[in-house]
């Protein structure tokens, strides 16, 4: 999946808090097979459903950012909130991709030519890998909808059923 180059993807609250409230073993799996998932520090714990313990136990890398880094990321930009600029921040400056479904970080991303993928991406590429069941990655993101109704809506839920048609 990672084409024999090591991709780093630093993951927003939004994207964490949807996988541990349903399957945390996706960002595990996600992990292991598309790329380093990176997680900020503050993020984490902004995150109170996922733990340092269960960050180590999924692989997933903690970042602490550099005091500029941290600097730049408490700098005003635009609708964009500390931990969304921190993302940004942190991907620009390490040529990471961004997994968030927040529109304003996205946006902002794309202003500054950072790749962007949205939470439910991370199943597709699984599912085009074969290291996701179909099946299991429908259920996951029925579930992801249900307690993210507001930001994860049926049309959404829709064209992700279409992508996994593929």
């Amino acid at each position: 999946m990672t084409d024999g180059l090591q991709r780093f993807l630093i993951v927003d609250a939004n994207v964490l808090i949807d996988y541990t409230a349903t399957d945390k073993t996706i960002l595990g799996l996600a992990n292991r097979y598309l790329g380093t998932l990176c997680i900020p520090r503050p993020i984490l714990d902004e995150v109170s459903q996922l733990s340092e313990t269960d960050c180590d136990s999924l692989g997933l890398r903690i970042v602490d950012g550099s005091v500029e880094q941290l600097l730049e990321a408490g700098r005003s930009r635009g609708r964009l909130s500390f931990h969304d600029h921190l993302c940004l921040v942190l991907a620009q400056s390490e040529g990471w991709i961004c997994v968030t479904n927040d529109r304003a970080l996205r946006r902002a991303c794309d202003e500054v030519s950072v790749p962007v993928l949205w939470g439910l991406e991370l199943m597709i590429e699984l599912v085009a890998g074969r290291l996701l069941l179909r099946e299991t990655a429908l259920e996951v993101a029925r579930s992801i909808q249900r307690v993210n109704p507001r930001h994860i809506t049926p049309e959404i839920l829709q064209r992700f059923e279409g992508r996994l048609a593929l």
